[in-house]
């Protein structure tokens, strides 16, 4: 199965990238995350918990980050087994300013591939369950990214107001 579309987030290019580097981040945005270990740079052990219709299953592999064009470009590695199959999946990155002010845009071409009964589920029910992931995905990136965002916002500074001239009474 192959999906393709350009998402905006509102954060400039660079802390998305970032963003998308940070395991901590990573661990919020990947939908059914339970695991996500480091083994090395960029390479992690992960357990996803994922489900297309009454199959649910937990999957356990590894999940890479590698950097093709640093700053602008990137792919994602996910291969991984559970008891009703193994999927693969990867996911190229392209990372381009927006046109809104501090936006990126972001590119993405995935490619995945589903064995043993879950591919017994069709076509059909795969691509909806993958649309799914990939929504559940960019909403909590956004999501995570505006608070980013509203917590490196400095505070503005206080201004002292000049105090007002005492009342004078006149009798």
């Amino acid at each position: 199965m192959r999906f393709t579309d350009v998402r905006q987030v509102e954060a400039p290019v660079a802390d998305v990238w970032a963003a998308l580097h940070d395991r901590d981040v990573l661990r919020k945005i990947l939908p059914g995350c339970q695991q996500l270990s480091p083994v090395g740079t960029g390479r992690y052990s992960a357990t996803l918990s994922a489900g297309v219709g009454r199959l649910v299953d937990t999957y356990r592999g590894t999940f890479a980050i590698e950097d093709i064009r640093p700053g602008s470009e990137l792919l994602v590695s996910v291969a991984s087994r559970g008891r009703c199959g193994s999927l693969e999946l990867d996911l190229r990155v392209r990372l381009d300013e927006a046109f809104a002010p501090a936006a990126t845009a972001l590119a993405y071409d995935a490619r995945a591939r589903v064995g043993g009964l879950v591919s017994r589920l069709g076509r059909a029910p795969l691509t909806v369950a993958g649309g799914h992931i990939t929504e559940a995905f960019f909403t909590d990136f956004a999501r995570v990214m505006r608070s980013r965002s509203r917590a490196h916002v400095p505070a503005m500074p206080r201004q002292r107001l000049p105090m007002p001239a005492p009342a004078s009474v006149t009798a």
